[in-house]
Order: C-alpha cells, then structure tokens, then sequence
C-alpha cells in the first residue's frame, strides 16, 4: 500500500502531491485543516516513502487504484480529492473511475488537458536526462517552477523542495515522467463530475498552458477559477493565499 500520514476528524480531504514532491509538501495544510477535516496525504508511488508500481510506466489510471486502496483501508467511502501537478492527473483519473466517491476535487497548478507532442518528447527527454544525473536534474528544473521574479526571495523554499526531490527514486522519475506523458484529457470528466471544483493556476507557471486551460473550462458552472501571483509552487510561494482559497471554497460549497 503507498505510504500516507492523517490527522483530524470529520469530511476526509486527499491530498496528492506532484511529481518529485512527497506528502511533507502539504503539512502546513493538513495542520491547519484537521481541525474541522480529516486530512490524508499519500505518498505516490517512487515518491517519499512509497514504492515504485512498476519499472516503465505509471499510468495515472494505475495510481489512481493505488489512491483507492489508501481510502478503502480507512474505510473512506467519500473524499474531497485535491492534487498538485501530476497529483492533479491522478485525481481525475480517480474521479473519472470512481466518481460516487468524489464529493469535491481541487486542481492546484494542475490541468485535465493532455500533453501535446511537443510536451511529450519533452518528458521522454527529462526521464533520460534525470536518470543519468538527478542531481544537476533537480538543481536546473526546479527553480524554474517558481515564480522567477521571485527567486530571491525563495531560496529556503527551493532548497526544500530540492531535498524532497532527492527522495524520488530514479525508476520513480522515470516512470512517472512517462506515465504524465501518455495521460488522457480528462476536461470531459471535470464536466460531468456533477461535483464542486476548484482550479488554481499561476499567473507566472511556465509548467501549465493557463489559458488554454482557462478557455477549456470556461463554461463550466461547478468549477472556480482562482489566479495567484506564483509560479507553479504555489503551496511554497502563497501558502496562505492558497489556503484561503480552499476554505472559502469549502465553505462555499458546504463541504
């Protein structure tokens, strides 16, 4: 079983974070929400503390059952499902195969829109080049996450998101990389969800296409729309901010 943490009672709300990241990302947000949920956060597969599901490929959809079995073992039978990034992919697989147990989903600088081809042969060249160097991997791709203006200002952060990189294994890098590369566009599942859901993008993310997102879910009544002044690390960059915003949506929707 992946490895999670929880803490709190009541609503259960997962937290899934993104590639290279582990569940250390969301403290600040498990510990200022337990008080009136119960918060779970997972570990996903190469990622922290939990194993690796395969030596090639990651399928989000794969995960997804993984995330499954987490919420089984608690005897969770319904969830707000909240993901960074890639953990963004696996809560819309999750949603798109176990809808009835999807009462909310949150995607935190995340997108349901595939990758082009472009972007794929971006991820198949990062699953070479992290595999032969991590180290330089991490040093050159993370700070380019965050906001650039910014930087100055983040380096206790980067350096922390760095030291969770490291914690990645090297099949996990490369099969994850593959697996967001194959993913589906799953904007159709955010559609018919019949659920609330919320989007946060970053008005300096260089890692989602903002507005092709914003244009694919634009019509779409149960989705909010939120815009911060960060780059892709927004629980690093505005913690509070994002926080914020996830409890005036959880309030607004009674969740």
């Amino acid at each position: 079983m992946l490895y999670f943490t929880e803490k709190g009672k009541g609503n259960t709300i997962v937290f899934l974070h993104g590639f290279l990241e582990n569940h250390k990302i969301w403290e600040y947000f498990k510990n200022e929400l337990s008080d009136n949920y119960h918060v779970v956060c997972i570990d996903l597969p190469g990622h922290g503390n939990s194993a690796n599901l395969t030596n090639e490929v990651n399928r989000m959809e794969d995960i997804s059952d993984r995330v499954n079995e987490v919420l089984d073992f608690l005897n969770v039978k319904h969830a707000i499902i909240i993901g960074h990034s890639m953990g963004g992919y696996v809560s819309l697989a999750f949603a798109d195969k176990y809808k009835t147990k999807v009462n909310g989903l949150g995607l935190f600088y995340s997108t349901p829109l595939a990758d082009d081809e472009v972007k794929k042969e971006q991820r198949l060249k990062a699953a070479e080049v992290a595999t032969k160097n991590p180290k330089e991997f991490f040093r050159l791709s993370i700070p380019n996450l965050f906001a650039q203006k910014n930087l100055s200002k983040l380096k206790s952060e980067i350096e922390e998101a760095i030291s969770w990189a490291t914690q990645t294994s090297l099949v996990g890098i490369s099969a994850s990389l593959k697996g967001m590369r194959l993913r589906l566009d799953r904007t159709e599942v955010i559609k018919n969800l019949g659920k609330p859901v919320f989007v946060i993008a970053g008005e300096y993310d260089n890692a989602v296409k903002t507005e092709e997102l914003k244009k694919a879910i634009k019509d779409f009544p149960n989705v909010s729309y939120y815009t911060l002044p960060t780059g892709h690390m927004g629980m690093l960059e505005a913690s509070e901010e994002s926080l914020q915003v996830i409890k005036a949506w959880l309030k607004e929707n009674n969740l």
